[in-house]
């Protein structure tokens, strides 16, 4: 249930910040598959920066997060078809239930946009800090996809 309730407030966080100013912005709504499992959420702010937002399931307690992300699309050999992008990010985590958790999570990760298809699937790893706890550092990461919406959804 606390997954579901967290799920529709991403939702409406995605919906509320493409509303703000659809003709700039694109945003995309998916889910990541990882440390933690949950969904999440990108703002692109213009073609480099966004801020990708989550929340997801970590050793059963519900977690969220909210990065700065930096992408460099010519850092990489490009396919023949979409583009491929390097990207890193840090942000704050937060995890509740019965030890409640806060650190700094640092991310490096790997974008693919397919031409012609509102999508982008990713792939992302990096160490949290944690300052809680006993204060050492876990790893997070996974593989996601996310179904883009606004004025750059199809160009890949």
């Amino acid at each position: 249930m606390k997954f579901a309730i967290a799920a529709a407030l991403l939702a409406g966080l995605a919906a509320s910040a493409h509303a703000a100013d659809p003709g700039t912005q694109e945003v995309g709504v998916g889910v990541v598959l990882g440390e933690p499992i949950g969904g999440t959420a990108k703002l692109w702010l213009d073609d480099r920066l966004a801020a990708d937002v989550g929340v997801g399931l970590s050793d059963g307690n519900l977690g969220f997060w909210a990065d700065a992300l930096w992408h460099d699309w010519t850092l990489l050999p490009q396919p023949t078809i979409g583009r491929l992008g390097a990207y890193l990010g840090a942000g704050p985590q937060i995890r509740t239930g019965d030890d409640a958790r806060f650190g700094i999570r640092t991310i490096g990760g790997l974008s693919y946009r397919p031409t012609g298809h509102p999508l982008e699937f990713f792939a992302e790893v990096g160490p949290l800090f944690r300052f809680t706890q006993g204060g050492h550092v876990d790893a997070v990461g996974g593989i996601g996809v996310r179904l883009m919406v606004g004025p750059a959804a199809k160009k890949g």
